[in-house]
């Protein structure tokens, strides 16, 4: 809930502006997601090369929509 709230001052109530924002926001969002993949979606007792399929297709997923 923390991680959401700070994401919603960065992007709508902070001074700060500019690429720097947005990469943060993609990097706190990143890490809500992982949260709650392993929390929920029960991945911390897969397979390891679950974890390690999911977490490679995440981090790619989130560098090409930091391109963008």
């Amino acid at each position: 809930m923390l991680l959401m709230l700070f994401n919603f001052w960065l992007a709508e109530i902070s001074p700060i502006t500019g690429k720097w924002t947005l990469t943060v926001i993609l990097f706190v969002t990143l890490i809500k997601f992982l949260g709650v993949a392993f929390r929920f979606m029960d991945l911390k007792n897969a397979h390891k090369h679950w974890k390690i399929i999911f977490i490679v297709f995440i981090l790619l997923f989130s560098g090409l929509a930091g391109l963008i």
